[in-house]
């Protein structure tokens, strides 16, 4: 008899969770399958199956007994700002006591706050911080996120932010991708020509040079931020020289931003909050991820929520991100899904599908988000046997495992 083939790891007497299509857009495409195994090669996932369809056939040198848990894909953040220093906690109390969102940026703070400070940080500091939240949210079960800049407005200092970003992916063992972010004009240029020629540099000068370092661009459209037109300038830019396009759209004011950015053909765009069926039939034409971000609308005071039932009447995939920034240092994949639930009224199984595997499409990530052969083996065993726990049992750190390209991170079941 021959040898069996073998494997790394085999994960069993589990309870895995399935998307029958990708991306997902309805919650019953995802499928579980109860008392399943995993085996696991090097960086990949070498056989999924039924009880001893995988354990029959490989011998590991290792094996995990998940216990009749739920086995998800890791998480992925599709939308974090996680690159910046100092603090904003003031601003919450201002918030709480009537301030809006865009009147402390229009006096000067939020996030010309944060640049301030960031601009004032050194490189290592911003790594360190970077680091200290990328590793916080692998522990929660993050596996990949996205990280924009922003929070320099000057064409050196995001390039900087760029590099902190990859530079603190291998450190932190959390894949990055890097996003380039036109976040708002800098102070000295919000108005008249002087906004203009900086809009012009960004289109045509930033946008080439960060071809090297980013994946995407991204542009915050919006009431206070930059206007249809600037954002369809930058966005049309950045596929010009072939990075991936994304938006903030919809989310203080509707001023026609969906559409706008539609038009660029972004991978996601996200918030949502003021949409209304115009955005979202822009949306859908587009073949955009929506990206939906609960926890910023905490963090904003907002009593808007995205059109959820249009989205899912015009098919179009919901992903889910922290929105992790220095105005909500909110970390946990596993939140967002939570408040996903309570807020938008999503089902448990869409929000598990929009913070893996349409999170990943999102991203222009084909090879992870879903528990398959020959995908990447970043894998979530949880604290929980059923899909149908996800925001019922919250409030507390659910991940018992964390595995990261085949090996464990975190092991709470083996400590």
């Amino acid at each position: 008899m021959a040898p069996l083939p073998e494997a790394d790891l085999i994960i069993y007497n589990a309870n895995v969770v399935l998307f029958e299509f990708r991306p997902v857009t309805r919650a019953s495409q995802v499928k579980v399958l109860a008392g399943g195994e995993v085996a696991v090669k090097g960086n990949y996932i070498a056989k999924v199956g039924q009880r001893g369809e995988v354990r029959g056939t490989y011998r590991a040198g290792l094996e995990l007994n998940a216990g009749g848990r739920l086995l998800s894909p890791g998480l992925v953040d599709m939308h974090t700002h996680a690159v910046f220093a100092g603090s904003r906690d003031d601003e919450l109390e201002a918030k709480l006591s009537g301030v809006s969102y865009s009147e402390i940026l229009r006096r000067g703070g939020g996030i010309y706050r944060t640049v301030r400070a960031t601009r004032s940080a050194s490189d290592e500091e911003l790594r360190d911080l970077l680091v200290k939240r990328l590793r916080l949210m692998l522990h929660l079960g993050t596996t990949t996120a996205e990280v924009k800049s922003g929070y320099s407005l000057d064409h050196e200092g995001e390039l900087r932010l760029l590099r902190v970003a990859r530079e603190a992916s291998s450190t932190a063992k959390v894949d990055v991708v890097p996003t380039l972010l036109a976040h708002v004009p800098p102070e000295e240029a919000r108005e008249g020509r002087a906004r203009e020629e900086y809009v012009k540099g960004f289109a045509n000068d930033l946008v080439r040079r960060a071809a090297g370092l980013a994946n995407f661009v991204d542009v915050f459209c919006d009431e206070g931020a930059f206007t249809p037109d600037e954002s369809r300038l930058i966005l049309t830019s950045a596929r010009a020289v072939g990075l991936g396009a994304r938006a903030h759209a919809d989310q203080l004011a509707r001023i026609g931003c969906a559409e706008a950015v539609a038009q660029a053909g972004p991978a996601s765009v996200d918030h949502l909050e003021v949409s209304d069926e115009r955005s979202v039939k822009a949306i859908a034409a587009s073949r955009s991820t929506a990206g939906l971000l609960p926890a910023s609308l905490m963090a904003t005071m907002g009593s808007s929520r995205p059109p959820v039932p249009l989205l899912r009447a015009y098919g179009v995939p919901m992903a889910l991100g922290s929105d992790l920034s220095a105005n909500s240092v909110m970390p946990s994949m596993q939140t967002a899904i939570d408040l996903a639930i309570y807020l938008y009224g999503l089902t448990q199984a869409e929000a598990l599908a929009a913070a893996t595997v349409n999170a990943a499409l999102s991203l222009g990530l084909s090879d992870r988000g879903s528990v398959e052969a020959g995908k990447l083996a970043d894998l979530v065993v949880w604290d929980l046997e059923r899909v149908s726990e996800l925001g019922y049992d919250w409030g507390r750190d659910r991940a018992l495992v964390v595995i990261r390209r085949g090996s464990a991170v975190k092991d709470l079941l083996n400590p």
